[in-house]
């Protein structure tokens, strides 16, 4: 083949440090097109970006030369420094880790519309909006890197015994 071609898409989470809600609705217009010039400054392209006040969701089209690990670095750095000297809010800093799940090309639309809708998601404390807080109930089978709970489920459930990925 002569040229590469790839769709990959990466729906990204992480949280500020604590969960302070730092991201005010008058700063997150602002931060949420930097993470948005930030994806395209490393051929990304951002197909959603969103979240409140303790968290950020991206949904990325990632570029087949870009790895996860590098992207979120780049956004969670440049952000982090937006935040301090651009906002003023100096005591600013992102959680340490994210979480990073594939999509298919079908599942974009769900997770777009997810992803725009965070505020309401989160006014009305849905148990999704409590899973993203504390992750799944013990047992609760979240079938992370198996795709059935990908577009509902956001945060891996590293803290607690999962029956369906054998996070601890």
């Amino acid at each position: 083949m002569s040229s590469t071609y790839a769709r990959l898409y990466v729906h990204l989470v992480w949280a500020t440090k604590l969960r302070t809600r730092w991201i005010t609705p008058a700063l997150a217009p602002r931060l949420h097109g930097l993470l948005s010039s930030r994806c395209r400054a490393l051929q990304c392209v951002a197909l959603a970006v969103g979240g409140v006040e303790e968290h950020v969701h991206v949904l990325v089209g990632l570029h087949p030369s870009v790895a996860v690990a590098d992207l979120v670095r780049e956004l969670k750095t440049n952000s982090s420094g937006f935040m301090h000297d651009e906002c003023g809010v100096d005591a600013f800093a992102w959680q340490e880790g994210y979480g990073a799940f594939t999509l298919r090309d079908t599942e974009l639309d769900t997770v777009r519309e997810y992803i725009h809708n965070q505020p309401a998601h989160h006014d009305a404390a849905s148990l999704v909006t409590e899973w993203e807080r504390v992750g799944p109930p013990r047992g609760v089978r979240c079938a992370i890197g198996r795709g059935a709970m990908r577009a509902s489920l956001v945060t891996p459930c590293a803290t607690l015994d999962c029956v369906g990925c054998g996070s601890r």
